[in-house]
Protein backbone atom coordinates (compact mmCIF):
# COMPACT_ATOMS: atom_id res chain seq x y z
CA UNK A 1 0.00 0.00 0.00
CA UNK A 2 1.56 3.61 -1.05
CA UNK A 3 1.69 6.26 1.77
CA UNK A 4 -0.99 8.77 1.49
CA UNK A 5 0.27 12.77 0.28
CA UNK A 6 0.65 14.77 2.79
CA UNK A 7 -2.40 17.82 3.18
CA UNK A 8 -0.77 20.53 4.92
CA UNK A 9 -2.81 22.84 7.68
CA UNK A 10 -2.90 26.02 6.02
CA UNK A 11 -3.22 27.91 9.80
CA UNK A 12 -0.19 26.73 10.97
CA UNK A 13 3.13 27.63 8.72
CA UNK A 14 6.68 26.69 10.68
CA UNK A 15 9.94 26.71 9.09
CA UNK A 16 13.23 25.27 9.91
CA UNK A 17 16.37 27.05 10.06
CA UNK A 18 19.35 25.45 10.77
CA UNK A 19 22.22 28.05 11.96
CA UNK A 20 25.38 28.92 12.17
CA UNK A 21 27.85 29.00 14.81
CA UNK A 22 26.39 31.64 16.54
CA UNK A 23 22.46 31.04 17.39
CA UNK A 24 22.09 34.07 18.86
CA UNK A 25 22.84 36.38 16.46
CA UNK A 26 21.22 34.14 13.17
CA UNK A 27 18.29 34.23 15.30
CA UNK A 28 18.30 38.30 15.48
CA UNK A 29 19.46 37.90 11.62
CA UNK A 30 16.07 36.25 11.19
CA UNK A 31 13.97 38.24 13.11
CA UNK A 32 15.19 41.28 11.80
CA UNK A 33 14.55 39.99 8.42
CA UNK A 34 10.67 38.70 9.06
CA UNK A 35 10.27 42.53 10.26
CA UNK A 36 11.49 44.03 7.00
CA UNK A 37 9.28 41.81 5.37
CA UNK A 38 6.24 42.45 7.40
CA UNK A 39 6.26 39.06 8.16
CA UNK A 40 4.60 38.21 11.55
CA UNK A 41 5.95 35.53 13.55
CA UNK A 42 3.18 33.74 15.55
CA UNK A 43 6.43 31.86 18.01
CA UNK A 44 9.79 31.04 17.35
CA UNK A 45 11.55 28.28 19.81
CA UNK A 46 15.45 28.03 19.83
CA UNK A 47 17.24 24.67 20.65
CA UNK A 48 20.95 24.57 20.18
CA UNK A 49 22.07 25.95 16.57
CA UNK A 50 18.15 25.35 15.36
CA UNK A 51 15.32 27.70 14.82
CA UNK A 52 11.28 26.92 14.64
CA UNK A 53 9.10 29.88 13.98
CA UNK A 54 5.68 29.84 13.16
CA UNK A 55 4.52 32.74 10.42
CA UNK A 56 1.44 34.16 9.09
CA UNK A 57 2.13 33.78 5.57
CA UNK A 58 4.18 31.47 3.33
CA UNK A 59 8.03 32.19 2.88
CA UNK A 60 10.23 32.13 -0.86
CA UNK A 61 13.06 30.11 0.89
CA UNK A 62 15.06 30.34 -2.03
CA UNK A 63 14.74 34.22 -1.39
CA UNK A 64 15.33 33.85 1.81
CA UNK A 65 18.84 31.83 2.36
CA UNK A 66 20.15 33.95 -0.75
CA UNK A 67 19.83 37.00 1.74
CA UNK A 68 20.99 35.43 4.90
CA UNK A 69 24.25 35.40 6.19
CA UNK A 70 24.21 33.19 9.56
CA UNK A 71 22.14 30.51 8.55
CA UNK A 72 23.00 26.61 6.97
CA UNK A 73 19.85 25.78 5.62
CA UNK A 74 15.41 26.00 5.86
CA UNK A 75 13.57 23.45 5.75
CA UNK A 76 9.82 23.15 5.74
CA UNK A 77 7.74 21.26 8.57
CA UNK A 78 5.32 19.31 7.19
CA UNK A 79 4.56 16.75 9.87
CA UNK A 80 3.19 17.94 13.73
CA UNK A 81 1.32 16.75 16.83
CA UNK A 82 1.42 14.91 19.77
CA UNK A 83 4.23 11.73 19.40
CA UNK A 84 1.61 9.32 18.76
CA UNK A 85 0.17 11.63 15.91
CA UNK A 86 3.45 12.35 14.08
CA UNK A 87 4.88 8.85 14.21
CA UNK A 88 1.52 7.50 12.49
CA UNK A 89 1.89 10.29 9.91
CA UNK A 90 5.49 9.85 9.54
CA UNK A 91 4.95 6.26 8.95
CA UNK A 92 2.07 6.43 6.75
CA UNK A 93 2.56 10.01 4.44
CA UNK A 94 4.72 10.08 1.73
CA UNK A 95 7.85 12.21 3.03
CA UNK A 96 10.04 11.11 -0.20
CA UNK A 97 9.99 13.54 -3.17
CA UNK A 98 12.50 12.23 -5.31
CA UNK A 99 12.70 10.50 -8.96
CA UNK A 100 15.00 7.65 -7.84
CA UNK A 101 13.85 4.21 -5.85
CA UNK A 102 17.00 4.96 -3.62
CA UNK A 103 18.49 7.28 -1.26
CA UNK A 104 20.93 8.48 1.23
CA UNK A 105 19.09 10.02 4.13
CA UNK A 106 20.21 12.23 7.06
CA UNK A 107 17.93 12.70 10.37
CA UNK A 108 19.48 16.68 12.55
CA UNK A 109 18.13 15.03 15.91
CA UNK A 110 16.66 18.13 18.18
CA UNK A 111 14.45 16.23 19.84
CA UNK A 112 13.97 15.49 23.91
CA UNK A 113 15.89 12.41 24.38
CA UNK A 114 17.60 9.33 22.74
CA UNK A 115 14.30 6.76 22.67
CA UNK A 116 12.37 9.70 20.86
CA UNK A 117 14.73 10.27 17.99
CA UNK A 118 15.03 6.53 17.74
CA UNK A 119 11.51 5.77 16.90
CA UNK A 120 11.23 8.65 14.44
CA UNK A 121 14.05 6.66 12.57
CA UNK A 122 11.87 3.47 13.03
CA UNK A 123 9.04 5.20 11.67
CA UNK A 124 11.28 6.69 8.59
CA UNK A 125 12.79 3.16 7.76
CA UNK A 126 8.92 2.00 8.05
CA UNK A 127 7.64 4.24 5.10
CA UNK A 128 10.66 3.58 2.65
CA UNK A 129 9.71 -0.18 3.60
CA UNK A 130 6.08 0.44 2.15
CA UNK A 131 7.81 2.65 -0.51
CA UNK A 132 9.96 -0.27 -1.70
CA UNK A 133 12.87 2.10 -1.70
CA UNK A 134 16.36 1.05 -1.19
CA UNK A 135 17.58 3.45 1.37
CA UNK A 136 20.26 3.60 3.44
CA UNK A 137 20.56 6.30 6.56
CA UNK A 138 23.60 7.86 7.92
CA UNK A 139 24.34 9.54 10.78
CA UNK A 140 24.63 13.62 10.55
CA UNK A 141 28.69 13.53 10.08
CA UNK A 142 30.98 16.61 10.94
CA UNK A 143 30.73 19.04 13.53
CA UNK A 144 30.02 22.45 14.52
CA UNK A 145 31.67 24.04 17.69
CA UNK A 146 28.78 26.99 19.13
CA UNK A 147 29.94 30.20 20.79
CA UNK A 148 29.18 28.72 23.95
CA UNK A 149 31.14 25.82 23.33
CA UNK A 150 28.36 23.08 22.84
CA UNK A 151 29.29 20.96 19.81
CA UNK A 152 26.57 19.79 17.30
CA UNK A 153 26.91 17.49 14.58
CA UNK A 154 25.68 18.62 11.33
CA UNK A 155 28.61 20.47 9.35
CA UNK A 156 27.41 22.03 6.17
CA UNK A 157 29.49 20.10 4.04
CA UNK A 158 28.43 16.79 5.10
CA UNK A 159 24.71 17.50 5.09
CA UNK A 160 25.00 18.38 1.24
CA UNK A 161 25.94 15.38 0.22
CA UNK A 162 22.85 13.59 1.27
CA UNK A 163 19.85 13.21 -0.90
CA UNK A 164 17.35 14.24 1.78
CA UNK A 165 18.21 15.47 5.04
CA UNK A 166 15.19 15.30 7.37
CA UNK A 167 14.75 17.10 10.90
CA UNK A 168 13.01 16.22 14.12
CA UNK A 169 12.43 18.87 16.34
CA UNK A 170 10.94 18.40 19.95
CA UNK A 171 9.24 22.67 20.94
CA UNK A 172 7.66 20.86 24.34
CA UNK A 173 4.26 20.91 23.06
CA UNK A 174 4.88 19.31 19.33
CA UNK A 175 7.07 17.19 18.08
CA UNK A 176 8.06 18.63 14.13
CA UNK A 177 8.71 16.36 10.91
CA UNK A 178 10.38 18.17 8.00
CA UNK A 179 13.07 18.40 5.53
CA UNK A 180 15.61 20.39 4.20
CA UNK A 181 14.52 22.46 0.91
CA UNK A 182 17.26 25.16 0.27
CA UNK A 183 20.89 25.74 1.86
CA UNK A 184 23.77 28.65 1.77
CA UNK A 185 25.54 28.84 -1.13
CA UNK A 186 29.37 29.29 0.41
CA UNK A 187 30.70 28.75 -3.35
CA UNK A 188 29.61 32.38 -4.05
CA UNK A 189 30.10 33.82 -0.97
CA UNK A 190 33.56 32.68 -0.96
CA UNK A 191 33.96 33.92 -4.60
CA UNK A 192 32.67 37.39 -4.04
CA UNK A 193 35.65 37.19 -0.70
CA UNK A 194 38.41 35.54 -2.35
CA UNK A 195 38.45 36.78 -6.60
CA UNK A 196 37.63 40.22 -6.17
CA UNK A 197 40.74 42.53 -6.51
CA UNK A 198 41.94 43.49 -2.91
CA UNK A 199 41.10 41.21 1.14
CA UNK A 200 43.03 42.40 3.79
CA UNK A 201 42.32 39.25 5.87
CA UNK A 202 43.54 39.98 9.48
CA UNK A 203 41.73 43.59 9.41
CA UNK A 204 38.68 43.02 7.65
CA UNK A 205 35.18 41.74 8.38
CA UNK A 206 33.89 38.71 6.43
CA UNK A 207 31.30 38.53 3.90
CA UNK A 208 28.93 36.12 6.07
CA UNK A 209 29.33 38.82 8.95
CA UNK A 210 28.63 41.93 6.78
CA UNK A 211 25.31 40.32 5.49
CA UNK A 212 24.30 39.66 8.77
CA UNK A 213 25.12 43.23 10.02
CA UNK A 214 23.56 44.64 6.86
CA UNK A 215 20.01 42.37 7.61
CA UNK A 216 19.90 44.00 11.16
CA UNK A 217 19.94 47.28 9.64
CA UNK A 218 16.84 46.30 7.58
CA UNK A 219 18.29 48.51 4.86
CA UNK A 220 15.49 47.35 1.95
CA UNK A 221 16.40 47.17 -1.81
CA UNK A 222 16.55 51.00 -3.34
CA UNK A 223 16.85 52.34 0.17
CA UNK A 224 20.81 54.28 0.86
CA UNK A 225 23.19 52.60 3.57
CA UNK A 226 25.77 54.29 5.03
CA UNK A 227 29.45 52.52 5.56
CA UNK A 228 31.29 55.67 8.02
CA UNK A 229 34.39 53.61 8.26
CA UNK A 230 34.56 51.53 4.73
CA UNK A 231 37.53 50.34 4.73
CA UNK A 232 38.06 48.43 1.42
CA UNK A 233 34.23 47.62 0.82
CA UNK A 234 33.23 44.72 2.39
CA UNK A 235 30.07 46.16 3.61
CA UNK A 236 29.27 48.32 0.56
CA UNK A 237 30.18 44.66 -2.05
CA UNK A 238 27.67 43.22 0.26
CA UNK A 239 25.45 45.50 0.31
CA UNK A 240 25.08 46.42 -3.36
CA UNK A 241 25.12 42.80 -4.25
CA UNK A 242 21.25 43.09 -2.27
CA UNK A 243 20.22 45.62 -4.19
CA UNK A 244 20.74 48.72 -1.68
CA UNK A 245 22.31 52.32 -2.61
CA UNK A 246 25.36 52.28 -0.50
CA UNK A 247 27.52 55.59 -0.06
CA UNK A 248 31.32 54.90 1.66
CA UNK A 249 33.19 57.23 3.69
CA UNK A 250 37.05 56.43 5.05
CA UNK A 251 39.87 58.47 6.06
CA UNK A 252 42.03 56.76 4.38
CA UNK A 253 42.78 57.43 0.61
CA UNK A 254 44.65 54.17 -0.42
CA UNK A 255 41.44 52.05 1.10
CA UNK A 256 39.16 54.16 -1.02
CA UNK A 257 40.88 53.54 -3.96
CA UNK A 258 40.61 49.95 -3.22
CA UNK A 259 36.90 50.30 -2.14
CA UNK A 260 36.47 51.11 -5.68
CA UNK A 261 38.10 48.18 -7.35
CA UNK A 262 36.28 45.99 -5.39
CA UNK A 263 33.28 47.43 -6.27
CA UNK A 264 33.88 48.11 -10.21
CA UNK A 265 34.76 44.12 -9.73
CA UNK A 266 31.24 43.06 -8.46
CA UNK A 267 29.58 45.48 -11.65
CA UNK A 268 31.90 43.95 -14.09
CA UNK A 269 30.92 40.56 -12.55
CA UNK A 270 27.24 41.03 -11.59
CA UNK A 271 24.33 42.53 -12.03
CA UNK A 272 24.11 45.20 -9.53
CA UNK A 273 21.38 47.90 -10.63
CA UNK A 274 22.03 49.92 -6.80
CA UNK A 275 24.07 53.19 -6.85
CA UNK A 276 27.33 53.81 -4.88
CA UNK A 277 29.10 56.86 -3.70
CA UNK A 278 32.44 56.54 -1.91
CA UNK A 279 34.51 59.56 -0.62
CA UNK A 280 37.43 59.55 1.40
CA UNK A 281 36.76 61.88 4.99
CA UNK A 282 36.66 61.44 8.45
CA UNK A 283 33.02 60.92 9.46
CA UNK A 284 33.38 62.53 12.88
CA UNK A 285 32.44 65.68 10.65
CA UNK A 286 31.76 64.75 7.59
CA UNK A 287 28.51 66.24 5.35
CA UNK A 288 26.84 63.03 4.30
CA UNK A 289 23.52 62.94 1.71
CA UNK A 290 20.28 61.44 3.89
CA UNK A 291 20.97 57.92 4.20
CA UNK A 292 17.84 54.98 5.56
CA UNK A 293 20.52 52.92 7.42
CA UNK A 294 24.35 52.58 8.86
CA UNK A 295 26.50 49.59 9.15
CA UNK A 296 30.14 49.70 9.61
CA UNK A 297 32.85 48.13 11.48
CA UNK A 298 35.63 50.88 13.01
CA UNK A 299 38.79 49.63 12.99
CA UNK A 300 38.37 47.78 16.54
CA UNK A 301 42.05 49.03 17.95
CA UNK A 302 45.48 47.69 17.37
CA UNK A 303 46.11 43.89 15.90
CA UNK A 304 47.41 41.97 19.23
CA UNK A 305 49.04 39.16 19.18
CA UNK A 306 49.15 38.37 22.48
CA UNK A 307 46.58 38.86 25.38
CA UNK A 308 46.59 42.49 26.62
CA UNK A 309 46.74 43.26 30.84
CA UNK A 310 43.08 44.29 31.78
CA UNK A 311 44.67 48.68 31.81
CA UNK A 312 45.53 48.21 28.28
CA UNK A 313 42.01 46.61 27.18
CA UNK A 314 40.70 49.33 28.77
CA UNK A 315 42.72 51.59 27.22
CA UNK A 316 41.85 50.77 23.75
CA UNK A 317 37.66 49.82 24.61
CA UNK A 318 37.88 53.61 25.43
CA UNK A 319 39.43 54.98 22.64
CA UNK A 320 36.71 52.95 20.23
CA UNK A 321 33.83 54.61 22.31
CA UNK A 322 35.35 57.98 21.55
CA UNK A 323 36.06 57.59 18.58
CA UNK A 324 32.32 56.05 17.85
CA UNK A 325 30.33 58.06 20.00
CA UNK A 326 32.08 61.08 17.93
CA UNK A 327 30.86 59.40 14.36
CA UNK A 328 27.38 58.92 15.90
CA UNK A 329 26.87 62.64 16.56
CA UNK A 330 27.54 63.89 13.53
CA UNK A 331 25.84 60.88 11.14
CA UNK A 332 22.63 60.98 13.24
CA UNK A 333 21.68 63.93 12.06
CA UNK A 334 21.37 62.45 8.12
CA UNK A 335 19.78 59.44 8.73
CA UNK A 336 16.16 59.07 8.42
CA UNK A 337 14.03 58.56 11.76
CA UNK A 338 13.85 55.08 12.83
CA UNK A 339 16.58 53.98 10.97
CA UNK A 340 19.20 51.42 12.47
CA UNK A 341 22.01 52.13 12.87
CA UNK A 342 24.61 48.91 13.40
CA UNK A 343 28.31 48.87 14.11
CA UNK A 344 31.22 46.57 15.59
CA UNK A 345 32.63 47.17 18.66
CA UNK A 346 36.00 45.61 19.88
CA UNK A 347 35.74 42.40 22.95
CA UNK A 348 39.10 41.74 24.10
CA UNK A 349 40.22 38.93 25.87
CA UNK A 350 42.12 38.72 28.73
CA UNK A 351 43.51 37.21 31.82
CA UNK A 352 40.13 38.56 33.90
CA UNK A 353 37.35 37.77 30.89
CA UNK A 354 36.82 39.87 27.53
CA UNK A 355 36.14 43.51 28.16
CA UNK A 356 33.46 45.49 25.98
CA UNK A 357 32.15 48.91 25.39
CA UNK A 358 30.13 50.59 27.90
CA UNK A 359 26.56 50.38 26.18
CA UNK A 360 25.06 52.95 28.52
CA UNK A 361 27.87 55.01 27.73
CA UNK A 362 27.05 54.98 24.36
CA UNK A 363 23.37 55.74 24.56
CA UNK A 364 23.93 58.42 27.05
CA UNK A 365 26.88 60.51 25.11
CA UNK A 366 25.11 60.16 21.66
CA UNK A 367 21.16 60.25 22.98
CA UNK A 368 20.68 56.78 20.73
CA UNK A 369 19.04 54.09 22.35
CA UNK A 370 19.60 50.07 21.85
CA UNK A 371 17.10 48.68 19.78
CA UNK A 372 14.79 45.68 20.83
CA UNK A 373 13.45 43.06 18.86
CA UNK A 374 9.85 42.74 19.56
CA UNK A 375 8.22 39.32 21.07
CA UNK A 376 11.91 38.20 21.90
CA UNK A 377 14.37 37.93 24.41
CA UNK A 378 17.02 39.26 22.46
CA UNK A 379 19.43 42.07 23.79
CA UNK A 380 21.87 43.73 21.88
CA UNK A 381 24.94 43.75 21.71
CA UNK A 382 25.86 40.53 21.02
CA UNK A 383 29.04 38.74 21.37
CA UNK A 384 30.83 37.52 18.60
CA UNK A 385 33.95 35.85 18.74
CA UNK A 386 35.85 32.41 18.35
CA UNK A 387 37.59 31.38 21.60
CA UNK A 388 41.29 31.71 20.18
CA UNK A 389 40.65 35.17 18.80
CA UNK A 390 42.20 38.18 21.15
CA UNK A 391 40.06 41.01 19.77
CA UNK A 392 36.78 39.66 19.37
CA UNK A 393 33.45 41.60 18.51
CA UNK A 394 29.90 42.78 19.73
CA UNK A 395 27.39 43.46 17.69
CA UNK A 396 25.35 47.06 18.46
CA UNK A 397 21.67 47.86 16.72
CA UNK A 398 20.50 51.45 17.41
CA UNK A 399 17.46 53.17 16.53
CA UNK A 400 18.13 56.39 14.71
CA UNK A 401 16.88 59.60 15.92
Amino acid sequence: MKNEEIKLDSNKIKYFFLLGRNPILSEAEILSCFEKEGIKWKSHKLKLNALLIETDKELNLKKMINSLGGTIAIGKVILFGDKEKTLNQIENKKIYFGRENKLIYSVLNYMDGEENFNSILEAIENNFKKENLKSRYKGVSGTIRLQNGKIVKGSPEKISQRDMTYFAFSDGKEWNFGFLEESYDSAEAEKRDMKKPYRREELAISPRLARIMINLSQAKEGETLLDAFCGIGVILVEALAQGVNVIGIDIDNNAIKKTRANILWLRKNYKINSTDKVIAGDSRKAIIDRFDAMVSEPQLGELMTKMPNEEKARQVVNQFENLIISVLNNVKKYIKRGGKIVFSAPLIKTQKGRIGCNAEKIETSTGLKLYVIKDSCIKFPIKEYRDEQIVGREIYVLNGD
